[in-house]
């Protein structure tokens, strides 16, 4: 799709043809489980990034920016369904007034939203296009996802054979949180990371992905006995194809605690030119993020989302307390005199250090593969080699990352936060829940002696003091013993 825009970094200024990319969701109506009262209306919620073909490498802090400034300019999206349906104009969420929560806005998308009346209820496909290009119009359809039992007789009902284009899909949100096992006092927990890509490049594509799944099995490991239901790792095509081969993922791909969500969005490495930071491998943190919340945001309550990284464990403050424990007894759930449901929940972040390893030797430990052969020795988490943390949590709210209810409908989000736009945002305690960051996870950064106390490990380990049994505790099969 296209737009004519003004171009904020151009001088003498000027307006070009800006490209954009949109993200579509369908959202809202009477089937949401445990919904917010706004999800009982119907709707199609759009994410759209801008980019300028006269200069790919825009960026902030290595990420990209935006070309416009998007406190003075907004694409104006129109909807078309078949006639004689009426045409639709989308309105802004993220306008300026959301905008001013946050910072660095010219790295986050926007997001539009359009209400679709009663008429469209039953319409899958659509074409999108924006005023400025008029006759540019792109061709797009959503089917109607279902529940998985309503889907599973529609299929019996057909014979198993599709023979429509409004394919009816099992809903996204059952599959991640189905409705008998969890609900708004007790959410499915799921990660979401970005694409593991390599920081500089390279052609080793197999051993680079070998050790991105050691680093995988371990989070998995870690956080599935914690209680997380799973990770939603983002990933494109070369990454898929490595990763599905891993023998030691394939429980958690076959259990469905791991899912590859296709990113196929291309690297933007690029020579200096003078312009501070170049892009980096994670220039796309707030897409990959933005469009995870967006997906999920046809769920309900009954669903929670950590933006994370590989390098963060989640501390549950209270011994073998495993998630959802936490969300019932300390993390806030409303606010404003309880008017208001909390959507984001901020967690606060602690380093911490190994005495035993030197900061150099830290990024073996989470890339030497787990030797499940030996039943004798079985292996040792990573984690049972840290036993430093700093004496108290990052505070600053752009070293925090968040826990949120995607059904809050969270927008304008870059790494740390967002703007809640059907909610509220507070900060966890810091002795309820903490992300545990591990420092030199991946290059030596920190070996500050006096900043840091002894902390006995085993009071946030879950399997701690015994066998990890994948055949309870999400089927890992590695089986871990500190």
């Amino acid at each position: 799709m296209f737009a004519i825009a003004p171009l904020a970094h151009a001088e003498p200024k000027r307006s070009a043809t800006v490209v954009m990319q949109p993200w579509a969701r369908r959202v809202g109506g009477p089937d949401v489980a445990f919904g917010l009262p706004h999800q009982q209306q119907a709707a199609l919620r759009v994410m759209i990034w801008v980019d300028y073909t006269g200069d790919l490498h825009l960026r902030l802090f290595g990420h990209l920016r935006l070309p416009v400034d998007p406190f003075a300019w907004q694409p104006r999206l129109v909807l078309e369904g078949p006639a004689p349906l009426p045409v639709l104009t989308a309105r802004l969420e993220g306008g300026p007034e959301v905008l001013r929560r946050v910072s660095a806005q010219w790295m986050r998308p926007y997001s539009l939203r359009f209400d679709l009346p009663p008429e469209y209820g039953n319409v899958t496909c659509f074409k999108l296009l924006e005023a400025s290009y008029p006759g540019h119009k792109a061709p797009f359809c959503l089917p109607v996802e279902e529940p998985a039992a309503v889907a599973a007789a529609h299929a019996r009902s057909d014979g198993g054979v599709d023979n429509s284009d409004d394919v009816r899909r099992v809903s996204v949100c059952e599959e991640l949180a189905p409705r008998d096992r969890h609900t708004d006092s007790s959410p499915a927990l799921w990660a979401a990371i970005g694409p593991p890509r390599h920081t500089h490049s390279t052609r080793d594509w197999g051993g680079h992905m070998e050790q991105v799944a050691v680093r995988t099995v371990h989070y998995l490991a870690y956080h599935v006995a914690m209680g997380m239901s799973g990770l939603l790792l983002y990933t494109d095509a070369v990454q898929r194809h490595y990763l599905r081969q891993v023998p030691a993922l394939q429980p958690y791909l076959r259990g469905g605690q791991l899912r590859l969500v296709e990113w196929d969005y291309s690297e933007r490495h690029h020579d200096d030119d003078g312009r501070g930071r170049a892009l980096g491998y994670n220039y796309d943190q707030a897409l990959f993020a933005s469009h995870t919340l967006l997906g999920l945001s046809a769920c309900g309550t009954n669903i929670a989302l950590m933006i994370s990284d590989l390098d963060e464990y989640l501390y549950g403050a209270k011994p073998n307390a495993r998630w959802p424990e936490p969300y019932a007894r300390c993390i806030p759930r409303t606010a404003g005199a309880g008017v208001r449901p909390v959507v984001v929940h901020t967690l606060q972040r602690m380093e911490m250090l190994s005495s035993a390893v030197p900061p150099e030797g830290e990024p073996a430990l989470w890339t030497a593969p787990p030797n499940t052969t030996n039943l004798q020795a079985p292996p040792r988490h990573p984690l049972t080699h840290y036993d430093r943390r700093k004496p108290t949590p990052m505070t600053h709210n752009m070293h925090n990352k968040p826990i949120v209810l995607p059904a809050g409908e969270v927008v304008s989000f870059f790494v740390h936060e967002g703007a809640a736009t059907r909610g509220e945002q507070q900060i966890v305690p810091g002795d309820c829940v903490l992300l545990m960051h591990v420092a030199n996870y991946w290059r030596a950064r920190s070996n500050q002696e006096g900043q840091y106390r002894r902390f006995d490990v085993s009071s946030f380990l879950p399997f701690a003091h015994w066998l990890f049994d994948p055949a309870q505790n999400g089927g890992s099969g590695v089986t871990y013993l500190t």
